[in-house]
């Protein structure tokens, strides 16, 4: 096995509380899901793209784009289920060298967004990549400030550190030490030398509400536009 085979992994589940099966809503025309499989097929250090799912209607889905569908047991799509699980359940029947982990959730996520990750992976040598957005905001947890003294003058936000919010668009797990991991400990999402990549905020935009998806799909259609202007000499001309 080449040791540089990186494969894309789309999690899928039908069953949705919060936006209802919200992977087949359709976004400017197409469902939300082929957003994140269009990015995968285009990014240059991908080998494979699979949609785990356990359901039907969106293994078919992923099939009408190309893509290939692993088939993941009914109980790992509980609702109590993470990603530590049904990530574990695809490595051990997959082979590659690294798994990308792409969220369907997050549809303004693009080809050149994953090769950049895969970039910063092999830079720095890393085990375990976790997207996050830089929020360079005064933050607090449980009442207590976390990037600044709160018994002073205010800080501008641009002399603060900003606080690193893991967003989960694209994640990389080296297979080896994932498995190693998973077996020891029973968790292995932050294993081994775990980086944390600073995604564009646009890009890490999260369907979890109705007005995610308003939000996500004004978005899109725009960034639609923008490229047909360009392509008929709108603009650059």
């Amino acid at each position: 096995m080449n040791k540089l085979i990186y494969v894309a992994e789309i999690p899928a589940r039908l069953g949705s509380k919060r936006v209802k099966q919200k992977n087949l809503r359709l976004i400017d025309g197409k469902p939300m899901i082929a957003y994140s499989i269009e990015a995968c097929k285009n990014a240059n250090k991908i080998s494979d793209v699979y949609v785990n799912t356990e359901s039907d209607i969106i293994a078919k889905v992923a099939l009408d784009y190309g893509v290939k569908h692993y088939r993941r047991k009914p109980e790992l799509s509980e609702d109590n289920i993470v990603s530590d699980q049904f990530n574990y359940d695809f490595l051990i029947n997959i082979d590659c060298y690294a798994v990308v982990m792409v969220n369907p959730v997050s549809p303004l996520v693009e080809a050149s967004d994953i090769d950049a990750a895969i970039e910063y992976f092999e830079k720095n040598n890393l085990d375990s990549l976790i997207s996050v957005k830089n929020e360079q905001l005064q933050s607090f947890y449980n009442g207590k400030s976390l990037n600044f003294e709160s018994n002073g003058l205010l800080p501008m936000t641009q002399n603060i550190k900003p606080v690193q919010v893991c967003v989960w668009t694209v994640c990389i797990w080296k297979k080896e030490t994932f498995l190693r991991a998973y077996e020891k400990n029973g968790y292995a999402v932050f294993n081994g030398n775990c980086g944390l990549w600073p995604i564009d905020p646009i890009k890490a935009i999260k369907v979890s509400y109705e007005e995610d998806f308003l939000m996500a799909e004004q978005l899109i259609k725009a960034r639609r536009l923008l490229k047909d202007d360009y392509r008929v000499g709108y603009y650059g001309e």
